[in-house]
C-alpha cells in the first residue's frame, strides 16, 4: 500500500530549505557526466523525503542533512544501475522480441571479436601475479580473498587487475582490430 504525505507542505519546505543548495550542488556534481539530470535526481530525493517526513521532522538538522545527501547519492546510483542494466539487457531482449529500453543501437566493441581461446592464450601470457589475480577475479573471488590468497593487500589486487586489463587490451587489440576490418570488408 503506498504511503502518503501526512504533514503540512510549508513545514516540509522549512525542513528541506536549509539543505536545498547543498543537495543541488551535490546533484550537479554527481550528474556532471550526463545520463541523469540533476533536477530529476533532486526531485527523486524530495519524493523520498516526503515519504519519510515523520522521521525527518524528529531528527536534528545535521542528521536530516546526512539522510538527504545519502538518499540523493543512492538515487543517483539507482539511476546509473538502471541505465547500465538497460544498455546491457537490450541486445538479449531484442532476440526474444521483447520491448527494449535502450536509447541507441548497440555498438560492437573491437575486443568482442576475440574468441575465448584467444583470450585464454593472452591471459596465459600475463606476468604471474597479474595472471593469478585475474584468474581468481574472473572465477568470482572477491578482492579481499584474492589478497589473502596471494599474500598482499586488496589495493594491490586492484592495481594488478587494472594492469592485467591494460596488458590484455594491448595483446588482443591488434587481433581484434584485424577481425573487425575483415568483417567490414
Amino acid at each position: 500500500m503506498p504511503r502518503t504525505f501526512s504533514g503540512n507542505s510549508r513545514e516540509f519546505a522549512e525542513l528541506i530549505a536549509p539543505h536545498g543548495a547543498l543537495l543541488m550542488g551535490l546533484a550537479h556534481k554527481l550528474c556532471r557526466n550526463g545520463g541523469v539530470e540533476p533536477e530529476d535526481l533532486m526531485q527523486d530525493t524530495l519524493e523520498r523525503a516526503l515519504l519519510h517526513f515523520e522521521s525527518l521532522r524528529g531528527w536534528s538538522d545535521g542528521t536530516r542533512r546526512a539522510w538527504l545527501c545519502t538518499t540523493l547519492q543512492r538515487r543517483f546510483l539507482d539511476h546509473c544501475r538502471r541505465q547500465r542494466t538497460e544498455s546491457n539487457e537490450g541486445p538479449a531482449l531484442e532476440l526474444v522480441h521483447a520491448p527494449v529500453l535502450v536509447r541507441e543501437p548497440r555498438q560492437w566493441h573491437t575486443w568482442e571479436r576475440v574468441s575465448d581461446e584467444e583470450l585464454h592464450e593472452a591471459i596465459a601470457c600475463l606476468r604471474a601475479p597479474l595472471r593469478e589475480a585475474f584468474e581468481l577475479h574472473t572465477a568470482g573471488v572477491r578482492y579481499k580473498d584474492i589478497a589473502r590468497r596471494l599474500g598482499t593487500t586488496p589495493g594491490t589486487v586492484g592495481f594488478w587487475l587494472h594492469q592485467a586489463r591494460l596488458e590484455l587490451r594491448s595483446l588482443l587489440r591488434p587481433l581484434a582490430t584485424e577481425r573487425a576490418e575483415e568483417l567490414a570488408a
